[in-house]
């Protein structure tokens, strides 16, 4: 069944049609239903969805009026002829909807009169969909044996992916689901994107993990930030055209788990553009949902739609599994919706198939095969100090939840800004109070997930000596990780006061073979760094207790303009003195850092005043870095002294598990 929903003159029209020609004449959802009252339904929606909590009871009753309205009579009758046609099989229901105002709606909850659980997205009786017009032809694709999924994260780290991929455990284990190599990164950068989607093994499920928006009426997905940090955005449609010249005849499924990627423009949203070109069936969401309800959700879709006691991959039906799922604890439920190009809900045929559990791989034997560096073998063969960078972190939620409260206050200009103009525009309208607000709700997830360090940051935490290190990262996660691998080391974490620069730092200390963190009143008279390991937070952030506290995060760009790596050289505030003599002592490991961001520039500054960076200091680059960041490290072109630092391009991958083969070997020895 067709249902269509639009303007008509002053009021809002509904058409359907069968599957046998059936066409009941259309009726109107009434005067009292107009675009405002809707408008209205779904920033309410939208807001229980946001907070993670049910619909309040007056939206619960909007829901049920508005599901009145649509199924009057005529759709009533249609329903009930096709269901018993059908011998009361699920029915499937595409919904029409081109009024981008309208689209905006959240349909699938409107609830059944009398019930506070019938909604219409999540009915066993029926499978809805959003349908998208399109003349591609459209049938089931046959998949014999695992379906495979390829996972693009442009702007997430090892530790989102993880969580990705072990939300799909069970499945890939069952060989239900080919994990291939995901695209992230700076490989899913403008300029290597196109490149790696062509090189790899081809697709039958696209996992799109980012942002997502719309831009000058066109929607956009995000891809990886270029050379300067700056933001890239895509559109939809020549993403679309491009899967479908690459992968034509394999790609069925596109799940975008990006912040709005069902937002429509005026030229559709990108869920309606993928589908309508690229794919069979996209899902996507109408809001930002919290990264553990975005896996909770991939986890029963992803089982349901490849299990392979199954003929048919449902992934209408998929999606409403995984929908009743999450409605048992919120509204987040509501917020993915799935486009449907073809006439049938099945994307997948599976009656032939055949599934085992992937044979086990050796552990990235071209890694371990090839040695470390002779840079990095010798500087981790002594004592050192590492400085690691925050363009690793993975700020998607607080990106995404700074747009939509930016975007329901009105303000609609904040497409292609990077973060931190983001935060200073927030802060500038609402003040810093509404932005601290912001970054608490959007990093809680992450907290509760006990922050995990990327592979690489886990693999040289267990290398650190004694003596000073440095942290951007708003998360603790290298702290906790040296915390785990070092627990015989005395621990001291310093966090800048939010009084001032000069001002005694947070003083939290892990003493050597306890495991309770303590907050001390000031600095020891003297620190022992041939024993005990120092970790500076510069941008401050979240404490590593397990009870974390907030103290001054740099989060906007007057922050880090007055910030600590303001402060002059000369002026290096007092409990920060020897701690700093010591740092510039030794050589600097610089991980996550960019000398085209203005911000860690800024920082190298400090950390080394008018002096060059130790020598053997080593920048780690990725591969797929601007190689005019190799030049400026390696020529000293902008940094502290004119000092070369040498810089080394490979994998974060092969680092991690040569690192580790190292710390094998060493132990074996």
């Amino acid at each position: 069944m067709e249902i269509e929903i639009e303007p008509a003159g002053d009021a809002i029209q509904v058409t359907a049609r069968g599957s046998r020609g059936e066409r009941p004449k259309p009726w109107s959802l009434g005067a009292s239903v107009t675009p405002e009252r809707l408008a209205t339904f779904t920033r309410n929606v939208g807001r229980a969805v946001r907070a993670g909590k049910p619909l309040a009871p007056e939206t619960l009753g909007e829901a049920q009026a508005l599901h009145a309205a649509v199924f009057q009579a005529p759709l009533l009758e249609l329903a009930a002829q096709l269901r018993e046609a059908s011998r009361n099989a699920p029915l499937l229901q595409r919904l029409f909807v081109h009024d981008p105002a309208l689209q905006a709606v959240p349909w699938e909850a409107l609830c059944e009169p009398e019930s506070s659980v019938g909604f219409w997205g999540s009915s066993e009786k029926v499978l809805l969909a959003r349908g998208v017009a399109s003349s591609s032809p459209w049938e089931p694709r046959e998949v014999r044996g695992a379906v495979r999924l390829l996972v693009v994260a442009p702007s997430s780290d090892e530790s989102a992916l993880r969580s990705v991929k072990a939300a799909l455990e069970t499945s890939i284990e069952a060989g239900e689901i080919e994990w291939l190599d995901p695209i992230a990164g700076l490989k899913a950068g403008k300029r290597h994107f196109f490149d790696e989607l062509r090189r790899g093994k081809t697709p039958h499920v696209i996992h799109f993990l980012g942002h997502g928006g719309v831009e000058e009426k066109h929607p956009v997905l995000r891809l990886a930030d270029d050379e300067d940090g700056e933001p890239v955005w895509i559109k939809a449609e020549a993403l679309a055209q491009e899967l479908s010249a690459s992968f034509r005849g394999d790609l069925r499924l596109i799940v975008l788990e990006a912040c709005e990627g069902a937002k429509p423009g005026a030229f559709g949203s990108a869920a309606e553009l993928l589908s309508r070109a690229g794919a069979d069936a996209v899902v996507a969401h109408l809001w930002p949902v919290k990264a553990d309800v975005a896996r909770a959700c991939s986890r029963d879709f992803y089982r349901t739609l490849t299990g392979a006691k199954r003929d048919l991959g449902d992934g209408v039906a998929s999606l409403g599994a995984a929908r009743r799922t999450l409605l048992l604890e919120s509204a987040a439920g509501f917020s993915p919706v799935v486009y449907l190009r073809g006439a049938g809900s099945a994307i997948f045929r599976f009656e032939d198939r055949r599934v085992s559990p992937p044979k086990a791989k050796s552990a990235a034997p071209s890694a371990r095969s090839k040695p470390l560096a002779p840079a990095l073998q010798s500087l981790l063969a002594r004592p050192f100090c590492m400085v690691l960078g925050d363009r690793g972190e993975d700020t998607s939620t607080l990106r995404a939840e700074l747009e939509a409260f930016l975007a329901e206050n009105g303000d609609t200009g904040c497409a292609g800004l990077s973060l931190f103009s983001l935060t200073q525009r927030c802060a500038l309208r609402f003040g810093q109070e509404m932005l601290q607000s912001l970054f608490q709700q959007a990093l809680v997830g992450a907290l509760q997930r006990a922050t995990p360090a990327s592979l690489l940051v886990d693999a040289l935490a267990k290398r650190l000596r004694p003596g000073v290190h440095v942290t951007l990262l708003w998360l603790p996660s290298l702290e906790s990780a040296i915390a785990r691998h070092h627990p015989d080391r005395t621990l001291y974490v310093l966090q800048p006061s939010s009084s001032g620069p000069s001002a005694l730092p947070r003083i939290v200390k892990r003493a050597a073979g306890a495991s309770a963190w303590r907050v001390s009143p000031s600095l020891p008279q003297r620190f022992d760094l041939s024993a005990e390991i120092v970790v500076l937070r510069i941008y401050g952030g979240y404490s590593p207790e397990p009870m974390p506290i907030l103290t001054s995060p740099l989060l906007t760009e007057d922050d880090h303009i007055r910030g600590l790596v303001s402060v002059e050289p000369s002026r290096t505030p007092e409990w920060a003195n020897k701690l700093v003599g010591e740092l510039r002592m030794r050589p600097g490991l610089f991980l996550d850092l960019s000398v085209l961001e203005w911000r860690h520039r800024m920082l190298l500054r400090w950390l080394y005043g008018n002096a060059p960076a130790p020598t053997d200091s080593l920048a780690l680059l990725d591969p797929q870095a601007d190689p005019i960041e190799q030049e400026i490290w390696t020529s000293g072109g902008g940094l502290p002294g004119t000092g070369r630092i040498a810089a080394l391009r490979e994998e974060r991958g092969d680092l991690a598990a040569q690192i580790e083969a190292l710390s094998s070997e060493e132990a074996a020895s």
